[in-house]
This record gives C-alpha cells, structure tokens and sequence, in this order.
C-alpha cells in the first residue's frame, strides 16, 4: 500500500492529482509516510459522483432468484422462476423484475462479488466498509471498527450546506439484535456516525402506506423549547466553556464547539427539515415509487440526494406479514423464500428500484449520483427443506447492481460456476467494491487518514474494478 513506487505507473492522457503524486514517487524513489499521508489525506482522482445511495440488502438476496439466473442447473438449485430478457442484447435477469428489466442500459451487474464470511454481522461489517473483520465471531462494535463509506466520505467530502454528509435511513442494521460493526465513524470517531432516520413500528403492519416518515432522530425541538430558547442556551455554554477552558483543552472545546454547531445548524436550518418530509411529494410520486416502506425509503433517499447529502445508506426493508423474520433483516429468507420473493420483495424491489433510476435520470441526478444494490452475503445454491423452501447463507459468489456515478451501464462483469457457487473469473472483495465506490466518488483508493490517536489507515485495501468504471 505504501510502496507506491512498486506499482506501475500508467498515464491515461490527462494528468491526475494521483497520478502526479505518483510520478513524483518514481522520481524521488518514494515518498516517506509523512509526505504520503500529507499528500492523500484528500487526495482526489477523476470520479464525477457527488453523491451515493447505497442500497442494502440487508439479509442477503439470493443470486439465483434475482442477477445470475442458472435455468439449466437441476431441481433443488434453480429455484421456479424463469430468466427474461432485458433492453440490453445478452443480459437476462429474473422475471420476477420486469421493469428493471428495461432499464439494464442503465445499470451493471457485478456477478463475480465473493468473500470468505458467513454470518450476518461480519458479513455486513465487510460490506459496509470494504475491511474484513477478519472472522465470523460474534462481533459487536468498537471504536477501532473499520469507518464505512459514510464515514470516510463525510470525512473528505462534506456536504456544502446544512444538510448532514450521511443519512441511514431507517437506522437500524440488525443481526437478531447485534448493533452491525462498521456501520459507523469507527477509528475516525462517532462523529462520522451517520444522522440516523428513526423507523416507525407503528406503521410496520400497515397494509398501506401513506407516505409519511416519522422525523429523523434528534432533529425535533422538545416541547416548549425554541430557536431562540436554543440559541441563547448555546451561546451560555460557550461562555462557561471560555471560563473553563485551558491551553491543555482548546483542542477539545474546539471539536465540541464545531459538533455543537452541526447540530443545531441541523436542527434549526428549513432546508434540512423539509428534505427529511416525503409528505412533501406529490401523491403520484409516492405512486411511483411504491406505497410500502422499501418505496419510501428510496423516495427518502433521492430527496436527500437531492439537498445535498452526500452518502445514503438505504436499508430496503419490507413489511410481510406471517413470518417470523425481522423486518430489518427481511433478505434472510431461511424459510418463506419464494413467497416473500413472490409476494413482497421483488415486487418491492422492482417498483422502488425502477422508480428511483429513473427519478434520478429524469431530474439529472443520476450522473452524478452512484446507487449501488447489495447485500452482505448471498445465498445458498440448494434449497433447503425448511417451509415453502430457503436458501441459507453464502458468501463464496453474489451479485451487486451499480448505476449512476460514472459506471457504465449496460454490462455484466464477472460471472460464476454453473450453479453460482463460486466465482468462475474477475473475483471482487468488498475491499474492492469499496475502491471503486472511492474512486467514482473521486476520492483515491489509495488514501490514507488518521484515526483519532493520530495513527495512519488505508482507507481499503483493494483495486478498483476498472471494466466498470466508465
């Protein structure tokens, strides 16, 4: 990683601020840590996404039933449904997404993601930053967790308003009640947390949705308490900090202070309170995207995009009734598999999708704006006998949807064995998913932070997936 100097050195035609560094490394025989670390603390390359929707699958959806289809593998594996064409000569996907069907141009399926995990909070730590935790031990966070993209991308590319750089929405990423490791600041510190959006569980057996979330958390005054109220508060606490403060402890009233800032700049600011209100859309938007939770989280997430949020993660929840699994890890289809694919999530999926590319195209967003689709695992090639069939976890080969942002659409790269089991060629990590969300984004794969002790990261380990990058 810090051998620069080792790697080839390519020019593309036109000089970046990496490649740049990069010569200069080959001239100077390589650059020190210091020099490496002042350089690329916000080092930027060619990417022409401002903004990412991160859609999570949060469970893992089955890459049989969805992206790479196996119609000739026997009884057991293929699973009932048939492959259909798309708009793109060549690329099938499941009958079960019509309407993404027709917009394949738009979008590349990545059919050759792997990793050697298998249970769901390493699985999801992986997939949320792009650093492997290394085991599937129960593991719970910490303040030395890997940030995810969020977090580094709040890091380096704040938002340039009031809106907050990160949103997840809803908040909750969940194995069987674990909080999910990686979904965080981590070592960059809590910080870099992304502004949660609180999920209404009073509306989760709702047959109907009727396009209201409830407000993101803690971005709702307390009763009886108002912007003046507020200020004045503020302006207190910073006279009893001055009194206080000490050479010792500026830094840390400092930090406190520019935190403090960023609350109630959040809290106060108009543009902010109405970007998190989806009541606002027209009611055949809310049509559009689908009048179910998973429709209007992705109808959320554009109108964040659309404010000025850089990084959304979107967990694609859904609201099935008679199962026993958790509506926040409703991709975990044990059991129950082909009717809540049937009846719930890829209808969902289809619709809210569908519906959110081609928002984002018709409004000129989607240029700028990498939506990516995944979840942490895939699942199993054989159908298990639990109820109504299930497929189990797997990680060894799954697909990701990429959109927007740069990616060039019309494409499938990488592929698998005849019953999706393993990857057959071009095999991409997370850590490599996470490099080529980096560099879409224009940040280089190869920087590296500090954490909050001062001790230098590499943001990922891995290479960019160049065929996908337009």
């Amino acid at each position: 990683m810090w051998q620069l100097n080792s790697q080839p050195f390519r020019h593309r035609g036109t000089w970046t601020r990496r490649e740049m560094l990069r010569a200069g490394s080959l001239l100077l025989g390589g650059l020190s840590l210091a020099d490496l670390l002042k350089n690329q603390a916000q080092a930027e390359v060619g990417g022409q996404a401002k903004h990412c929707i991160f859609v999570f699958l949060n469970g893992g959806p089955a890459q049989l039933d969805t992206f790479d289809m196996k119609p000739e593998a026997p009884d057991g594996i293929r699973g009932p449904y048939k492959p259909i064409t798309t708009n793109v000569p060549g690329i099938e996907i499941t009958e079960l997404l019509p309407k993404l069907s027709r917009l394949a141009d738009k979008y590349a399926i990545l059919r050759s993601a792997t990793h050697h995990l298998s249970a769901h909070n390493s699985s999801a730590a992986y997939a949320l930053s792009g650093h492997s935790p290394g085991t599937d031990a129960n593991i719970f966070p910490t303040p030395m967790d890997h940030p995810t993209y969020s977090a580094i991308v709040s890091k380096l590319k704040p938002s340039e308003n009031a809106m907050p750089s990160s949103v997840l929405t809803p908040r909750l990423l969940f194995d069987m009640g674990f909080p999910t490791p990686s979904a965080g600041g981590g070592w960059l510190g809590q910080s870099y947390d992304p502004f949660p959006v609180a999920r209404n569980r009073m509306m989760n057996r709702a047959p109907k949705w009727e396009g209201k979330l409830p407000p993101p958390e803690g971005l709702k005054l307390l009763e009886g308490l108002n912007a003046q109220r507020l200020h004045s508060r503020k302006s207190l606490l910073s006279d009893i900090d001055a009194a206080f403060e000490t050479a010792d402890r500026k830094a840390e009233f400092t930090s406190l202070e520019t935190y403090q800032e960023q609350a109630l700049n959040l809290i106060l600011a108009s543009e902010c309170q109405a970007a998190f209100d989806v009541s606002l859309e027209p009611p055949e938007m809310h049509d559009r995207y689908g009048r179910f939770e998973m429709g209007q989280v992705l109808l959320l997430s554009r109108r964040l995009i659309e404010a000025g949020v850089r990084f959304v993660t979107a967990n694609a929840v859904s609201n099935p009734e008679n199962t026993g699994l958790s509506p926040f890890q409703i991709w975990d289809t044990h059991f129950d598999h082909f009717r809540l694919y049937n009846d719930n999530l890829m209808p969902e999926l289809d619709q809210a999708l569908s519906a959110l590319i081609t928002d984002l195209d018709e409004r000129g967003l989607l240029d700028e704006t990498l939506v990516i689709v995944m979840g942490e695992m895939g699942r199993t090639p054989t159908i298990n006998k639990n109820k109504d069939g299930g497929r189990d976890h797997w990680g060894q080969a799954y697909s990701v949807l990429w959109a927007g942002g740069g990616i060039r659409g019309g494409q499938v790269h990488g592929s698998t064995d005849k019953h999706a089991a393993s990857v057959k060629d071009f095999p991409a990590r997370p850590d490599d998913i996470a490099a080529t969300i980096f560099e879409s984004l224009g940040i280089s794969h190869e920087t590296a932070l500090k954490d909050v002790a001062g001790r230098p990261h590499p943001i990922t380990d891995g290479k960019p997936i160049e065929q996908l990058l337009g």
